[in-house]
């Protein structure tokens, strides 16, 4: 597709100019590049790769084929697409599998948009996601139920000794003398290592859920049609 490199550019100057601190050496440093590269960009001289353009539309807030001057964004349409909104993803979900379907070669892009198509359409895409899911819920409950015991510990004893607690539990018996000559020391030991056993059950089954998660990303992988 050919594409209009002055009016990309001078849709990228005007999305620029919103921002009036966002010179063209500032805006450089916010996407890697130079000034100088920008004023190409804005002139019309060069098209910004796609990496570049993908950073761009994050910064401004909009559709990645606005700032390409397509006619199906000509009114620069913000995050909510109608992708966005029937899938429930976001706008940088959906950009990151535009930018892989479109990565490479042009004669490379048939195969790559077959394989990533036989991916999604595979009988065990569902499970797979499921499994991802799974683990991602046991994972932060696991750390919430840590932070929010460590948390309380420490409103409760202070932090160093809670600190010098954490250290004992994890290591031998054999504990400097005056570590544990604070009175409160002893009840914090046995709270953590309580807690500890509590959490050995979330443990496990964080262990299992990412052992599934493998197996199910396992099936995906064999069942795809190469």
């Amino acid at each position: 597709m050919q594409y209009d490199l002055q009016k990309i550019g001078r849709i990228i100057r005007e999305e620029r100019k919103k921002h009036d601190t966002w010179t063209q050496k500032k805006f450089g440093t916010m996407l890697g590049v130079t000034g100088k590269q920008v004023s190409n960009y804005e002139n019309g001289k060069l098209l910004p790769p796609q990496d570049i353009l993908l950073k761009m539309a994050e910064l401004f807030n909009c559709e990645y084929g606005y700032l390409l001057g397509e006619e199906s964004y000509k009114d620069g349409s913000k995050l909510n697409t109608a992708v966005c909104d029937f899938m429930g993803l976001s706008n940088r979900s959906v950009e990151s599998i535009r930018a892989a379907t479109h990565k490479g070669l042009k004669a490379e892009l048939g195969d790559r948009q077959c394989a990533i198509n036989s991916f999604f359409e595979s009988p065990y895409f569902g499970r797979f996601i499921d499994c991802l899911v799974d683990a991602v819920d046991i994972s932060k409950r696991l750390t919430a139920f840590n932070d929010a015991l460590s948390q309380e510990l420490i409103n409760r004893y202070g932090e160093k000794i809670v600190a010098q607690a954490t250290v004992y539990c994890s290591l031998s018996d054999a504990v400097p003398a005056n570590i544990t000559s604070d009175p409160h020391f002893q009840e914090v030991v046995n709270e953590i290592e309580a807690a500890i056993d509590k959490g050995r059950n979330q443990e496990y089954a964080q262990k299992v859920a990412r052992y599934e998660l493998r197996e199910a990303f396992e099936h995906l992988i064999r069942g795809i049609e190469w």
